[in-house]
């Protein structure tokens, strides 16, 4: 979780592993154990959190929006619970509400990302190659359309999307004109190009094999996007 270094407790990490294990067959199995927690801890920020997952799960996410409020509440640096307010706020309609709170995060996880010192040059650098052999792997063909679409490395989306409503979390863009407007219309004002987030990618895989597997999805995702399919395409294909 992103969320204030001072919520390392071992015996509390130990039940909330154990609650999301169990809740993976039975949520409601699952907040029974959360009871184990105790009275004393159940205004804890992560506890509050568990348990606005497990209701969202079993009643919907109106049910579960007063616990990740009250997590908000106590711990106003909580990135994750800000995040997942901010997707129940979508979900209800309330766009403004959505955005304040992702550009809450986004000025979080980037405070977090600086301190954990993510997004070295060596990371970088990873990220980088791992994107030319995805590129490479893709056939001639398509590649050849691909020759005049970069694929640069930006930490995370700059605020100015984040306030129109793009996630802050967001793993890659893909922005400018497809395959289809550049061959009709010609030159866009807009360049267009694939976006990596390094940081974002970074903080979310940080294990490499699963770090590898995720830029290569990301990468086909955006390239998608490049020739024309839409996100019901992307899901179809197994690259969401």
């Amino acid at each position: 979780m992103r969320g204030p270094a001072t919520f390392a407790d071992p015996n509390l990490d130990a039940l909330l592993d154990e609650v999301y294990e169990t809740a993976e067959n039975d949520p409601e199995a699952a907040m029974a154990r959360l009871g184990d927690a105790g009275p004393e801890l159940a205004e804890h920020p992560e506890v509050l959190v568990c348990r606005g997952e497990l209701v969202w799960t079993i009643q919907g996410p109106e049910a579960a929006q007063p616990y990740f409020e009250r997590a908000v509440a106590a711990a106003p640096d909580f990135a994750d619970a800000r995040y997942v307010l901010g997707e129940i706020h979508g979900l209800l309609g309330e766009e403004d509400e959505r955005v304040a709170q992702n550009l809450e995060v986004l000025r979080l996880d980037a405070a977090t990302d600086l301190g954990d010192g993510i997004g070295s040059p060596e990371d970088q650098k990873f990220i980088a190659e791992t994107a030319e052999e995805v590129i490479a792997g893709i056939p001639e063909e398509f590649r050849d359309r691909l020759a005049n679409v970069p694929v640069v490395l930006e930490a995370r989306p700059g605020k100015a999307l984040v306030a129109e409503g793009f996630d802050p979390r967001a793993l890659g863009l893909f922005e400018g004109a497809d395959d289809y407007g550049q061959r009709t219309r010609g030159a866009d004002p807009v360049p267009t190009r694939i976006v990596l987030f390094y940081a974002n990618l970074l903080a979310s895989f940080p294990d490499e094999d699963e770090l590898r597997e995720e830029i290569e999805v990301t990468i086909l995702h955006e390239v998608g996007h490049f020739f024309g399919l839409d996100e019901a395409d992307m899901e179809r294909l197994g690259l969401e």
